[in-house]
């Protein structure tokens, strides 16, 4: 491909007769016409076109010009040569443009991904404004974004003794005097505080763009005692290239609870759904949507931040200074409606097209430390959730509640899967990890949390010995239960024994399978309506046999073999606990 190849001509100034230009715009225009190129432009655009060559001040504008292949859109600048009395042109076509803007942008993607990989810091010098833009600076103690030339000197400056300042200061000139190649090392670590780091390498090359554009780019280069060169220190996620889940909570952290830089905002994102896009379209077509989404968040969050993978189908942005609301949904505008466009031709279940919920929280206007930052983001995260998803939420204590009110509600939440996200398998761990890892939780918040997620329609815990009904839940709710006198019978009985012929885990698809000696008990299940049922014998904290039975209520089910091991893990877990009532 041809990069920005750019057609130029020279016409007379008064009736604007091609007087020169390039071989291959002759071949594009349409033959057949002669004199004026004004007889090119196609007539809704003659007035814009006429205007442009009046004034002459070489700013670009649109015009459709009559070629072989019909009305082509092409851009124009016109600039006034006073030498020879002409008016010089330059013309690129709209088509190529575009493709030539999908090229350098998937150019700069490459070579950006490929700097990644090193802790380099990268710096681009514009000698005209002596501005510095500063790149790839996940690994440093200070930021992405842009300073004047003298802040970066100060910045590294006072790292370093006098001594090594005025080798700084010496290749800083060089820089602004825009040398071809400069090159300084310091015996020190200008970029963090790696105790492994002895030496910084610090160079800049000139480079001479086109329109007489002079800039200076290099990097700040770490060398570690180890030698050789040192890939990056940080570790990045190898489907999504986004850093990974300890490196971006490390950054949040030490940039609020250590650095206390004011602005660093930090911004959830969640694939709304996105168990049922496994389900629908398959686990490839699941990570293809991760890929293109932390694509999409990536390129929106630009130099102003960094992202993180932070879960199967989360994200987690660190922003170096929002101060402004505005900023940010502008941001998380353009990530929503990039994701719901990318995805436009796949639909999931009920006319849902896939998107994602984003919450956010700043330091130090909403809270002061990691902790209580991502808490609050997590709530806007939940509040997105549940008014309907696909939308974003920027932390507002006046519509949101204060702080300890939203502490004291996620004491109190009893779902574990409030989001309704989480897979089977990452709720029973959730549930593991809150009963024996966080605060605590309740055997009935368990069966509540369980009954809920596997949509069953009624849970009973039943604890001896005797044996008695100590909990009941389920989608019907526990309200209205009948005493299960005859059930309770059974179990305080020696038909226990037979019935169970010393099983543990008993599963009836149909009470006409029971064996004979279940008689009674078949009967009263009819009675209140249970045609399947599976029963769980385990044994509590204190060694007290204890039942749980799931049942069916009005309809027999074929329950499905692969959930068995939740259900089992569940016994498990509710075995940790003392059930007998005091």
């Amino acid at each position: 491909m041809n990069i920005f190849n750019f057609f130029e001509m020279e016409l007379s100034e008064k009736d604007h007769v091609i007087l020169s230009a390039d071989e291959g715009l002759y071949d594009a225009l349409m033959s057949g016409v002669n004199g004026s190129f004004d007889d090119y432009i196609d007539e809704a655009y003659k007035d814009l076109y006429l205007k442009g060559l009046s004034l002459a001040d070489n700013k670009w504008f649109a015009a459709g010009i009559k070629t072989n292949n019909g009305v082509q859109l092409y851009c124009l600048k016109v600039s006034f040569k006073e030498k020879t009395n002409t008016l010089h042109v330059v013309l690129a076509g709209i088509n190529e443009l575009i493709d030539n803007n999908n090229y350098l942008t998937d150019t700069v993607t490459a070579f950006k991904s490929q700097l990644e990989l090193y802790d380099d810091v990268y710096f681009d010098y514009d000698p005209e404004a002596q501005n510095v833009i500063l790149a790839n600076t996940q690994a440093a103690e200070f930021d992405a974004g842009l300073y004047s030339i003298d802040d970066i000197e100060n910045m590294l400056c006072k790292k370093v003794s006098q001594s090594k300042q005025d080798r700084i200061k010496a290749f800083i000139g060089q820089v602004k005097a825009k040398a071809g190649r400069a090159t300084t090392h310091i015996e020190a670590n200008l970029i963090n505080d790696d105790p492994s780091v002895q030496t910084t390498i610090l160079e800049a090359k000139y480079v001479n763009y086109s329109s007489q554009k002079e800039h200076v780019v290099g990097h700040m280069h770490l060398e570690h005692r180890t030698g050789g060169p040192q890939v990056s220190s940080l570790k990045r996620d190898s489907l999504t290239g986004l850093l990974e889940k300890a490196d971006i909570m490390r950054i949040a952290q030490e940039r609020i609870n250590e650095r206390r830089l004011e602005g660093t905002t930090l911004g959830i994102i969640d694939i709304d759904f996105f168990k049922n896009v496994n389900d629908s379209f398959g686990h490839q077509f699941g990570d293809t949507v991760i890929k293109q989404i932390a694509d999409i968040i990536s390129f929106e969050v630009g130099a102003k931040g960094v992202t993180g993978r932070f879960g199967g189908d989360e994200f987690l942005i660190v922003f170096y200074n929002i101060t402004e609301e505005q900023q940010l949904r502008v941001i998380f505008r353009a990530i929503r409606d990039k994701v719901r466009a990318a995805f436009i031709d796949r639909e999931l279940p009920d006319n849902n097209p896939i998107s994602v919920s984003i919450g956010s929280a700043s330091f130090s206007r909403d809270a002061d430390n990691y902790e209580d930052v991502f808490l609050l983001a997590d709530q806007c995260l939940y509040i997105a959730k549940e008014k309907g998803r696909n939308r974003y939420i920027i932390y507002d204590s006046e519509k949101h509640g204060s702080l300890e009110d939203i502490k004291q509600q996620e004491m109190t939440k009893k779902l574990f899967n409030d989001r309704g996200d989480l897979s089977y398998g990452d709720i029973i761990v959730k549930m593991y990890e809150v009963a024996l890892h966080g605060k605590g939780t309740t055997p009935e918040a368990l069966l509540d949390e369980f009954a809920q997620t596997f949509k069953l329609q009624r849970m009973c815990l039943i604890v001896g010995t005797p044996f008695k009904l100590r909990y009941a839940t389920g989608l019907n709710g526990n309200t209205g239960f009948r005493s299960p006198d005859v059930l309770l019978g059974v179990l305080n009985s020696d038909t226990k024994e037979k019935y169970l012929a010393g099983r543990d885990f008993v599963v009836v698809n149909k009470l006409d399978t029971l064996p004979p000696q279940a008689g009674s008990i078949k009967a009263f299940l009819k009675e209140i309506g249970v045609l399947s049922y599976i029963l769980m014998r385990f044994y509590d904290k204190d060694n007290n046999e204890c039942f749980i039975i799931v049942s069916s209520l009005g309809k027999a089910v074929q329950w499905n073999e692969s959930h068995f091991m939740y259900y089992r893990a569940l016994s498990d877990l509710i075995s940790r606990f003392s059930l007998k009532e005091p």
